[in-house]
């Protein structure tokens, strides 16, 4: 049958063969990063709310699973936009593990909700969080993601760090450098220096592989990415 919550499972170099949910049914996010695949965001928001019904994936899940597939290496909460704008994503993650006993169950976020503890509490019931942090100049973030007014990068990043402290599970942290965007000096340095301060899992530091929501973001040179 057709899913409108599941999808894949693909192959990810860093969660093996994942099968991912989508939590939000929609292009909802509290950002719109200009290199964005799956385009611009349609409801752009930091309010929390249950947009899918946790039911309505756990449902499907559990259709995927009679079908008779192989298990996943690893189920990933992500989707169209914020996964945890989904005030559900604690109930997901708990049912998702009681269908898929020892699958652990990962997290794909961009880190702006992390400043609430009820969010940190909540991801830390997750195997492995993968964040996003891709500028920690202000101007700069305001020009690769374009968050929903009042985000700022030195919140978000000190909240990552809190959060680094309190969760004993995998962290893999990515950035994204576009060309011109967000690859200052003044950049790289400060995400190096925040990188070597905290002891994450990974760091993947990466560039745009295919057209992103805005035309304009370029990849950046292959020595810087």
């Amino acid at each position: 049958m057709g899913f409108k919550f599941v999808f894949g499972p693909v192959m990810s170099g860093r969660l093996g063969r994942s099968l991912g949910l989508d939590l939000l049914g929609g292009r909802i996010c509290s950002m719109d990063c200009v290199y964005c695949e799956v385009g611009a965001t349609r409801q752009h928001t930091i309010q929390r709310a249950p947009y899918v019904p946790a039911e309505d994936i756990l449902d499907e899940l559990e259709t995927w699973k009679d079908e008779g597939h192989q298990p996943p290496d690893m189920i990933t909460l992500g989707g169209l936009g914020e996964p945890t704008l989904n005030t559900e994503l604690p109930y997901v993650i708990e049912e998702a593990r009681k269908l898929f006993p020892g699958v652990p169950v990962a997290v794909l976020t961009n880190a702006t909700l992390m400043p609430d503890p009820q969010v940190r509490s909540e991801l830390a019931l997750a195997d492995v969080v993968l964040p996003s942090l891709d500028s920690l100049v202000e101007e700069e973030c305001e020009r690769v993601n374009r968050p929903v007014p009042g985000v700022e990068a030195a919140t978000v990043a000190d909240a990552l760090e809190q959060f680094r402290s309190e969760y004993s599970g995998k962290i893999f942290l990515e950035i994204l450098l576009v060309r011109g965007v967000n690859d200052s000096e003044r950049n790289l340095d400060r995400l190096a220096d925040f990188c070597r301060r905290n002891a994450f899992d990974r760091i993947d530091v990466v560039t745009l592989s295919r057209p992103g929501t805005e035309r304009s973001a370029e990849a950046v040179d292959a020595e810087n990415a």
